[in-house]
């Protein structure tokens, strides 16, 4: 199967069997209203919101099971684009859409919830089960490499507790190190006169372009299109390249598979969750946690993985009895079950860990973007009172990427998609004035 580096010729003798033409069915509406139709059943929280929001802003009455309907349909022609783009790159007949040079380009992968009700049923909470959305955000960005680590020292929000159990709280942690040690409350001392210089702002890579995939498809599909999107966007030309994840094994196999040239870097701060599940488990007190986890932050964020795998293994050596098996047999709570999966962790992610080089490189180390990002996606698709079909879900998907992405796919696809001749465009209005 070609890489995203792979030259983009059309294969002799390829044929490219055409896909059944998808066009909007009559919905007596002008393709300026469909298009603010699309608009708002892609960016709204729920069909009945967007049919809200359009006859507020647009004074177009519609149900939100038409929006539904609608968005629908657009999501198919979406989806069948999407699938003749990958067709495309795995004959190797896929051009780049963007000819310029990314200076960076980076894809970050991660995944979301979506319940997904029991196939063949209509709508409602029928046999729900949650299934997981796969989402890729494809971004270009700026890029300043050093000669030496720009910031050597941990940053001080990390060293902050409130702020570090935020973090690990929001990424899926449990629990907290334990009460805080209680705070000093000293008189106010007047204001020196001496300037104080601000602190050099830490230097990061600045988007530029933004992209997305998602799918409710299995990871052998996924990859090819997010492959396919690379290529479309001339990443194969970079100068650099970053494939971020949060250390899951899939994503590493997407990575090696599609992006090998690509530096594979774990989420820093999905490192620093699983620090502070071991230090959890290897203190008995608050401080003592706190105090293992600060040392292990630190030397992940210096590049010393090996230290902490060392001591997650001196501590595990000096808890076993040799009466008993191994951490297998263990319970999943039990403190040296823990320490194990964290150790198990740090292993296989090592290589992926070298912060300080990233930091030199000028290649980001967090995956804060895709994290942020599914949640977007979750905006639109989660939640207790949705419940979507395989296909309604796959379609509103594509709908909300083409919606969120930089380069203008969705208005270029609404003003391209086939439209029907024969219709009667009518607008129906809503009763307030104009």
């Amino acid at each position: 199967m070609p890489s995203p580096g792979a030259t983009a010729r059309p294969a002799a003798g390829i044929f490219f069997p055409q896909r059944p033409a998808l066009r909007l069915t009559p919905h007596d509406y002008s393709p300026s209203v469909l298009r603010k139709f699309a608009r708002s059943a892609a960016r709204e929280p729920s069909f009945r919101e967007a049919a809200e929001a359009v006859a507020e802003l647009a004074e177009v009455n519609v149900s939100g099971r038409q929006l539904d309907r609608i968005a629908r349909e657009l999501g198919e022609q979406l989806q069948a684009e999407r699938d003749e783009q990958v067709d495309r790159f795995q004959a190797g007949a896929l051009a780049p859409r963007v000819p310029t040079r990314p200076a960076l380009a980076v894809v970050e992968v991660d995944g979301g919830r979506v319940q997904i009700r029991g196939e063949g049923d209509g709508p409602g909470a029928h046999d729900a089960a949650w299934r997981e959305d796969k989402i890729a955000i494809l971004a270009t960005m700026s890029r300043t490499a050093s000669e030496c680590d720009p910031e050597p020292e941990l940053p001080a929000c990390f060293r902050d507790r409130a702020y570090v159990e935020k973090v690990v709280g929001a990424i899926g942690g449990t629990g907290l190190m334990g009460p805080p040690a209680p705070e000093v409350h000293e008189p106010p001392r007047p204001p020196s006169p001496a300037v104080v210089e601000p602190a050099a702002p830490r230097i990061k890579p600045e988007l530029a372009v933004r992209t997305y995939v998602a799918t409710m498809a299995a990871v052998d599909r996924f990859g090819p299109m997010v492959a396919a999107e690379a290529q479309r966007r001339n990443f194969a030309e970079a100068a650099a390249g970053a494939f971020l994840g949060d250390g899951s094994a899939w994503i590493w196999g997407l990575h090696r598979r599609h992006f090998p040239s690509f530096t594979a870097i774990v989420d820093f701060l999905h490192a620093l969750s699983h620090l502070f599940t071991a230090a959890r488990a290897t203190a008995p007190d608050a401080e003592g946690r706190w105090e293992s986890f600060l040392a292990w932050e630190e030397a992940c964020w210096k590049g010393r993985v090996d230290l902490v795998i060392a001591e997650l293994r001196a501590w595990d050596a000096a808890q076993a009895d040799p009466r008993e098996g191994g951490p297998e047999g263990l319970a999943d709570d039990d403190p040296r079950r823990i320490v194990a999966r964290v150790q198990g962790y740090l292993e296989d992610n090592r290589e992926r860990m070298d912060y300080p080089r990233y930091r030199r490189e000028g290649l980001p180390w967090t995956t804060s973007h895709v994290e942020s990002t599914v949640k977007i996606f979750n905006r639109r698709v989660k939640g207790t009172e949705k419940f979507w079909s395989d296909a309604g879900a796959e379609a509103i998907l594509q709908l909300r990427a083409a919606f969120l992405s930089e380069d203008g796919r969705l208005d270029r696809h609404m003003k391209e998609q086939p439209s029907s001749p024969f219709r009667n465009y009518k607008t129906r209005k809503t009763g307030k004035a104009a």
